[in-house]
């Protein structure tokens, strides 16, 4: 089932999904745009840039996400930028996930500028049927707790805590 506006709202409101950063206008009947927060073409990073054609680029983005055991989020390119070239290649937000996400997308147009606070991509959220028995942090969880913009994942010690990158 995906969530409407109206249960994202309160999802929100208890702490889930987005738990930081939330912008209520970039809600939208069944999921929420994310915004631009640092973009990186080929490690350099910037806030506000040209992306040139042919380029790959990596986007952080402003939200922090708070992904409930029983939910997951599917991200599509906005339709804004994928009528201008921009190829976005993503995963599934997993359940339990907790972060910021780091995007992939892919310049096949023509130049195009990019800054913080632009809406992106669109997250839907859909509910399981019930509880991951493995949720994000008890498999890989390589990404969890990310801040910032991550190109690799984060080293784990033995007791699964993850370093994260200085800000």
């Amino acid at each position: 089932m995906i969530l409407n506006d109206g249960t994202i709202m309160r999802m929100v409101g208890e702490g889930f999904l987005i738990s930081e950063n939330f912008d209520a206008s970039s809600l939208t009947p069944n999921g929420y745009d994310l915004r631009v927060d640092v973009i990186d073409i080929q490690g350099k990073q910037c806030t506000e840039c040209e992306i040139k054609p042919m380029r790959h680029f990596l986007v952080s983005t402003i939200e922090i996400l708070n992904m409930p055991e029983d939910t997951v989020g599917m991200i599509w390119t906005r339709s804004t930028f994928a009528r201008k070239g921009i190829i976005g290649s993503f995963g599934a937000i997993d359940a339990g996930y907790h972060g910021n996400l780091t995007l992939s997308f892919f310049n096949a147009g023509i130049g195009l500028n990019l800054k913080r606070g632009e809406r992106i991509a669109q997250i839907v959220f859909m509910k399981m049927n019930e509880n991951a028995e493995r949720p994000y942090h008890m498999r890989s969880g390589n990404y969890q707790h990310s801040r910032g913009l991550v190109r690799e994942p984060q080293a784990s010690n033995k007791d699964g805590d993850h370093n994260l990158p200085s800000q």
